[in-house]
């Protein structure tokens, strides 16, 4: 299975540790990369991805929501954070449409559990 994702984090590291758990969950996935919301657009209006990963708190992030609006239906959204759980943000992305949260204490294991249950 051929999967693209796309990672969307203003940290490096971030990024560097979700590639590693997505490669050894699928060692062909194809990973692109952005560091802001300008970049996920620039990305997501040339490619379709099948998931998207975006940080709850990069540069250009305010408009989150519309941005997932945006993404086609296919396109699963999972929202890495470190806001609570209960935060009114959270639900305001739940209503935009986000399959899931990847929340930032999350072990290894559960970031792969997440991540599988979509494909």
């Amino acid at each position: 299975m051929s999967l693209k994702v796309l990672i969307a984090d203003d940290e490096r590291l971030v990024r560097f540790g979700l590639k590693l758990v997505l490669k050894s969950i699928w060692p062909q996935v194809e990973i692109s990369e952005a560091e802001n919301v300008d970049g996920v657009v620039a990305l997501i209006t040339k490619i379709s991805y099948d998931l998207v990963i975006l940080d709850i708190q990069m540069p250009g992030s305010d408009g989150l929501e519309n941005l997932i609006r945006f993404m086609l239906v296919e396109t699963k959204v999972i929202v890495f954070s470190g806001y609570e759980p209960t935060s009114p943000r959270i639900q305001s992305l739940r209503d935009a449409g986000v399959d899931e949260f990847i929340f930032k204490d999350a072990s290894v294991n559960e970031i792969k559990e997440k991540l599988c249950k979509y494909f």
